[in-house]
């Protein structure tokens, strides 16, 4: 009888043990399985999203703006740096009736090219727009109406200018970094850095670079050594004053732009 008894245990025990593997293994394999479609599902491009092709040839044209204002009472300097509210308005205007499709100048230097890519498959016009030195307008007019027309932006920042009078202050811009415009480094104090020491130079540059990962030339000047510092420090592109369209041949840490001004047509710069 207690021989009878110990082998009804000994079964039990040997059939819940297979029943336990057997569930156990189900969950393994079962679990394996999900996650082997999971990643096929996550590699797969869905059917309505379109394989985008490098694009290898292109040009684009980086604008430069400083102040956004009316500048009428100005003296001839203010004036040429200066485009009013209502003409950088009509600019932006045209630029969104005739395909344009803006661009940071981060974007342009990404090495896979994504972004300059996605716009050119779109059949859009690739441009640039870059804003010098962080004016205050450049918040309070030049910020509103990208948005109105759903454009991004560049903006170089004097950094120990940040909260001077007439300049904007850091409040203002993580507003615009928030919103999706690129904030980058136009040196600590806007010097010529070419005339500068080394030490001196690279104090301008790796300082102010904070987050920023392209720089723009103060007042357009460098030398060979200034571009060296730049690239040490980490930027992966800079600008210039040299007037020019940027394009798949060009310098990433020298790149031209076209200066805009009041009355300037884009039509007549563009086209």
């Amino acid at each position: 009888m207690q021989k009878r008894m110990w082998a009804i245990i000994g079964g039990l025990l040997v059939i819940a043990i297979v029943i336990i593997g057997g569930v156990f293994w189900w969950q393994k394999s079962h679990k394996a399985a999900a996650d082997v479609n999971s990643s096929s599902t996550n590699n797969t491009p869905k059917k309505d999203e379109p394989v985008i092709p490098k694009v290898t040839q292109y040009h684009v044209s980086i604008l430069m703006y400083h102040y956004i204002r009316n500048a009428e009472n100005e003296n001839q300097l203010g004036q040429n740096l200066s485009v009013s509210p209502t003409s950088f308005n009509n600019q932006m205007k045209w630029l969104s009736e005739n395909s344009y499709q803006t661009l940071t100048v981060a974007q342009f230097a990404e090495p896979d090219k994504k972004t300059l890519s996605k716009i050119v498959y779109n059949k859009k016009k690739p441009i640039i727009l870059t804003f010098d030195d962080g004016y205050e307008d450049a918040y309070t007019q030049a910020f509103p109406i990208l948005k109105k027309y759903e454009f991004s932006g560049t903006f170089y920042i004097i950094r120990d200018y940040v909260g001077r009078s007439e300049y904007m202050n850091q409040t203002q811009i993580d507003a615009l970094g928030k919103a999706g415009m690129e904030i980058g480094s136009h040196s600590l104090s806007h010097p010529n850095l070419a005339s500068l020491s080394n030490a001196s130079a690279k104090n301008q540059i790796f300082d102010s670079k904070e987050k920023a990962t392209t720089f723009c030339y103060p007042s357009g000047k460098y030398s060979d050594s200034v571009v060296s510092l730049v690239k040490e420090a980490g930027y992966l592109a800079s600008v210039t004053t040299n007037f020019g369209v940027a394009n798949q041949d060009s310098n990433l840490f020298e790149l031209p732009r076209i200066r805009i001004q009041n009355n300037d047509s884009l039509k007549a710069k563009l086209e």
